[in-house]
């Protein structure tokens, strides 16, 4: 997998469209400095999966992304992803279709935490549910790299934790 932080394209900008149900073909092209794009290509050159962010406001970020083929989203890009996103922000919003159940599993594993539920927030056509993610939260920084956690029994039932 190759991936290019470079302006989103048409191509990725259609992927994108056709994965979240969002017509984002309409912004494009994106004006940087408020917009930020991650493409990874397969070795064909075919895109595998594109990630786009707005800077809504000087201290929020909202994450979108499509994902073709699952081998795309490495830990290396997601913490080149949020390292880059974070140096920009306090936090990073993501509002999913309630029936999208694979993207709802995605975030909380990537260490959004939900926050709600907005009534016709995707495109005006469509409920979305709310996750958020502050730079605390994130476990792909430097240091924060997600470590399962290990329940040790203890005798006598008590468990405690260990990392």
């Amino acid at each position: 997998m190759n991936v290019s932080f470079a302006p989103l394209s048409v191509e990725a900008a259609d992927i994108l469209s056709v994965g979240t149900g969002i017509n984002y073909t309409r912004f494009w092209p994106f004006p940087e400095p408020r917009w930020f794009c991650a493409t990874s290509r397969d070795d064909e050159g075919r895109i595998a999966g594109v990630i786009l962010c707005h800077f809504s406001s000087p201290f929020e970020a909202e994450f979108n992304t499509a994902v073709l083929d699952p081998r795309c989203v490495t830990r290396r890009v997601l913490r080149a992803v949020f390292t880059a996103l974070f140096s920009r922000v306090v936090r990073v919003t993501a509002q999913i279709a309630p029936d999208n159940t694979r993207s709802l599993r995605g975030v909380v594993r990537m260490g959004f935490k939900l926050e709600g539920h907005m009534r016709l927030a995707l495109d005006g056509q469509r409920d979305a549910v709310v996750f958020g993610m502050l730079k605390s939260d994130c476990r792909f920084l430097s240091g924060r790299e997600h470590r399962p956690l290990a329940i040790k029994e203890t005798g006598h039932g008590r468990h405690t934790r260990s990392t």
